[in-house]
C-alpha cells in the first residue's frame, strides 16, 4: 500500500472518531480506495521562504512522557503554521485553515514513532476538496501536500475556520492538560497506546482540541479529553 495511502487512511479515521465522539455524526466511512486520487509533492524552494527547511523542535523531553514543552515550541510551531500555509497557497491562493491534527504511538515524544502534524485547508472557491500539508516534526524531511475530494471524507457536520484570535493553546499545552485529566494514569495503564490531537471548530461549538487516547493491548480502552482551546476549559467527552 502506498505511503500516502497509509498516512490519509489514519487520518481520517482518527478525524471521523475524534469528531463523532464530540457529538458529529459522519454520515458514511472513508472509502479509503479512493484516496489514490491524493497528490503529494516535495518542497524545492530552499531561500527561507514557504518550503524552507525546518529546524528540530526545541525543548524539553521529561521521561515520563517524552512530551515537548509548550513554550519552548511555541514560536516553531507559529512559523510552521505560516510555512504550511504559505506553501498550500502555491496551488490554492485562498485557502483557510480548518483542522490541525498529530498523533503520537506509544510515547508523547515528537523524536519517537509517527512524527507529522497535518495541516487541512478547505477553499470557497474550490469546496470540492480539501488541501493537506503535513509536516514533519523531526525536522528533517520536507513538507508535502495533498489533494483530498471532500466525498471521500463526508461528513454530516461542518467544520469552520479556525479562529486564529481564540487559538491560545497549542497541542503540547493541550496534551499536557489531557495528562492531568486521566492522561497520564491511562499510559501507565497501557503501555501501548496511541493518542490522536486534533484541532477542530465544528458548527455550534468552540475551537477546542480533541484528546483521543486509544489502547491497542486488546483491552479496548478508551479515553476521550476535549480542551478549550482559548481558555484551557477539560471536559471528559
Amino acid at each position: 500500500m502506498p505511503k500516502n495511502k497509509i498516512a490519509w487512511i489514519g487520518l481520517s479515521v482518527a478525524l471521523v472518531v475524534v469528531l463523532a465522539a464530540a457529538g458529529c455524526q459522519p454520515r458514511r466511512q472513508v472509502d479509503q480506495e479512493t484516496v489514490d486520487n491524493s497528490i503529494s509533492n516535495q518542497v524545492t524552494d530552499q531561500s527561507g521562504g514557504a518550503g524552507a527547511e525546518f529546524t528540530p523542535y526545541p525543548g524539553t523531553t521529561p521521561p515520563t512522557s517524552g512530551l515537548a514543552d509548550p513554550d519552548a515550541i511555541q514560536a516553531q510551531l507559529v512559523k510552521e503554521t505560516n510555512d504550511a500555509t504559505a506553501f498550500i497557497r502555491l496551488i490554492q491562493p485562498d485557502v483557510v485553515l480548518t483542522l490541525v491534527s498529530t498523533k503520537y504511538i506509544n510515547s508523547l515524544s515528537n523524536s519517537f514513532g509517527l512524527s507529522t502534524n497535518y495541516y487541512v485547508f478547505t477553499s470557497p472557491t474550490n469546496p470540492d476538496y480539501y488541501f493537506l500539508v503535513n509536516v514533519p516534526r523531526n525536522g528533517l524531511d520536507p513538507m508535502k501536500r495533498f489533494l483530498m475530494p471532500v466525498q471521500d471524507f463526508d461528513l454530516d457536520f461542518d467544520v469552520l475556520p479556525v479562529p486564529f484570535e481564540y487559538w491560545k493553546l497549542n497541542y503540547a499545552a493541550a496534551l499536557e492538560l489531557a495528562e492531568g485529566q486521566g492522561g497520564e494514569a491511562f499510559r501507565a495503564q497501557h503501555k501501548t497506546f496511541e493518542t490522536s490531537v486534533i484541532l477542530a471548530r465544528p458548527a455550534g461549538q468552540h475551537l477546542n482540541w480533541f484528546v483521543t487516547y486509544k489502547a491497542t493491548d486488546g483491552s479496548g480502552a478508551r479515553l476521550q479529553v476535549q480542551v478549550d482551546a482559548n481558555t484551557a476549559e477539560v471536559s471528559i467527552i
